[in-house]
């Protein structure tokens, strides 16, 4: 996620507390002065300017990590230190005195204030409630607690990570709702929702008090835990992973969709996310001290919310035609962002939509299209310009790599197989690249033929205007196809069906190079001439009877919905035609009974499977032959 204001990021680091300081926690008075409570040496920090300065507050006996803070309407404000107790301070942190009386656990985690100015502690040991501004506190759940909310409702809400607890009576009686290891509770939204997060970060949300989470994650996995959710008044979110490096997620949607907004963190291990009702967010590092929102009302400032700051296309072959997509989000709450086109301008690159114009707290998918032209690299960029004065022209670079003709598979030579005239062996050159490094790889293979007529040589010279045979070229004949293999020379051996003639025919060769896109890359055209016949069995003429067993590759292949398989027996034998899936059930029996020797078909209708890999296993007698189809739909 990057700002359009790069030199202005989004965050900025304050004043204070410390260099080298872990801060854990904060609250706030109601004259907005701000208070943060450090881990490095069990310190308070003040500051009453938004972190324009701050100052340490006074000191207390036997300090250790304040992980707690909270304020009551008086002013008074409780620190919970952990394993040493609850402190109050009545002079705005100039002193504090401990008040921990009643408290039957000391590891405090969590504090607030309720609409009734009871103060609240969550411990390892137990939720503890105060009436009286912490003179005295009472049990009012047992369990192992990090955090305790107020939700819309008035209900104090806590959980242990296995269930949610409610209390709608200041914690005289509680409902209890099982987790089921789905979601724990991490922050209640002022709009009565619960946010949450599971074992690996996802995120959820529930809108009827922890009964039943709604899965809210986008886009980014984090594994680990985190119980710091923020929200601002405009519907921002914002999340963290506690202290593990990766720092801040942040929704402009209502938690539909997050991304990273680290922009201007010197340190992404952030340990607490706080929002401040004077409009700034506040979050603490381990290290680095706090860090604030450059403008109030979190996400208010024109922000550009972008995954990368380059698109890069990678090698494309040349003639084909590659897209990339990048989700821009406007964070604005009156700005708008305009989306320009290309600069330079180049026919190579387009922009679709060429030119728009994104709302306030809008999203939308750009497309960057490329149309390499030559073997050689392309560079371009995207203009995104807001209509605040003050945010630079954006510019999202581009670029792109024409790969060259020598990308594509081409025929090094055709040799026909002695004493054979019906067959003939294709050797052929591919990129190594198609299957390591290109942006789209090759999967397979194809062998087309086209039958020019007797005495028409046309050997290695172009054919004009067929670049994807596989399409309506009826003159092309589809012989086989072969799995893409890592090898920088492939030869297949291919049939020719004689065709008689007084003069013999000139068949001419092409290999396609289809990728998982189903995009197709002929090579340069071959040919040879067909000799005259030779008597006899020549390999699989219909009604001839071959060998030896024989099964062919389907054809069509890749297929849908349906294709044919044909086979040859070189002796009455029971047949079987079997087809199974990648998991080894056999989902067609094609062909079950007994059939005499010679050339047969079989038909497979692949409209009630799911498109995928596939194998058809020939057994006739004590003899196995095995293909794979490809079902594309």
């Amino acid at each position: 996620m990057q700002s359009a204001r790069s030199q202005n990021s989004f965050w900025i680091q304050t004043n204070g507390p410390g260099t080298g300081y872990d801060v854990r926690s904060f609250t706030v008075n109601s004259h907005g002065d701000l208070f943060a409570g450090t881990w490095t040496d069990g310190s308070i920090w003040k500051t009453t300017d938004n972190g324009g300065s701050w100052s340490k507050c006074g000191a207390y006996a036997d300090p250790n990590p304040v992980l707690a803070l909270c304020t009551n309407p008086g002013d008074h404000v409780f620190a919970g230190v952990y394993l040493r107790g609850m402190y109050r301070s009545t002079d705005g942190g100039a002193s504090w005195q401990m008040k921990s009386s009643g408290l039957t656990n000391l590891a405090m985690r969590s504090a607030m204030v309720d609409d009734s100015a009871f103060v609240w502690v969550a411990t390892e040991g137990g939720l503890f409630r105060s009436t009286d501004e912490g003179e005295s506190w009472v049990l009012k759940q047992a369990g192992a607690f990090s955090a305790v909310f107020l939700d819309s409702s008035h209900a104090i809400v806590t959980t242990d990570g296995y269930s949610v607890y409610r209390s709608l009576n200041h914690g005289n009686s509680w409902t209890t709702i099982p987790q089921s290891g789905t979601a724990v509770l991490g922050g209640v939204h002022a709009d009565g929702s619960y946010y949450g997060r599971n074992i690996t970060s996802e995120i959820f949300r529930s809108t009827d008090f922890g009964a039943t989470w709604a899965d809210m994650h986008s886009g980014v996995s984090w594994s680990g835990y985190t119980d710091a959710f923020a929200f601002t008044p405009g519907g921002d979110v914002f999340f963290l992973r506690d202290g593990y490096g990766t720092g801040i997620l942040a929704s402009l949607d209502g938690g539909k969709t997050w991304n990273v907004l680290n922009d201007g963190l010197t340190t992404t291990r952030v340990m607490q996310v706080f929002y401040n009702p004077d409009g700034y967010v506040f979050v603490g590092t381990n290290g680095a001290g706090v860090f604030r929102s450059r403008l109030p009302e979190g996400l208010k400032a024109a922000t550009l919310l972008l995954g990368t700051s380059t698109l890069d296309f990678g090698d494309v072959k040349v003639g084909s035609r590659d897209t990339l997509r990048v989700q821009i989000s406007n964070g604005g709450i009156s700005d708008t962002l305009r989306i320009g086109s290309i600069v330079p301008t180049s026919a190579r690159f387009t922009v679709s939509p060429s030119a728009m114009v994104l709302a306030p707290h809008a999203a939308q998918t750009l497309s960057v299209i490329y149309t390499p032209a030559a073997a050689a690299p392309d560079t371009g960029a995207v203009l995104i310009s807001s209509n605040d004065t003050g945010t630079p022209v954006f510019s999202l670079k581009v670029s792109g790599q024409g790969y060259g003709p020598g990308h594509a598979p081409f025929i090094h030579q055709i040799n026909l197989i002695p004493n054979n005239s019906s067959q003939a062996r294709i050797f052929w050159f591919r990129s190594i690249d198609d299957s390591t490094g290109a942006a789209d790889p090759v999967v397979q293979y194809s062998v087309w033929r086209r039958v020019l007529g007797t005495g028409n040589q046309q050997a290695r010279s172009s054919i004009a205007g067929i670049m994807a045979p596989a399409s309506t070229e009826a003159a092309w004949d589809f012989i086989l196809t072969v799995p893409a293999i890592a090898l920088d020379e492939y030869a297949a051996i291919v049939p020719i069906p004689y065709v008689p003639s007084a003069a013999p025919p000139w068949y001419v060769f092409i290999v396609v190079a289809q990728t998982k896109g189903m995009q197709a890359y002929t090579s340069l055209p071959d040919s040879i001439q067909d000799p005259a016949p030779l008597t006899g069995t020549t390999g699989g003429a219909t009604g001839q009877v071959p060998g030896e067993l024989v099964l062919k590759q389907n054809f069509p292949n890749p297929f849908n919905p349906s294709t044919t398989i044909s086979y040859g027996l070189p002796q009455k034998a029971n047949v079987s035609l079997v087809v199974y899936n990648t998991l080894g059930q056999a989902i067609a029996t094609l062909v079950n009974r007994e059939e005499e020797a010679g050339y047969h078909q079989a038909r497979f209708d692949g409209s009630n499977v799911a498109s995928g890999v596939y194998f058809c296993r020939l057994t006739a007698g004590d003899f196995v032959r095995t293909s794979k189809l490809v079902l594309l739909r």
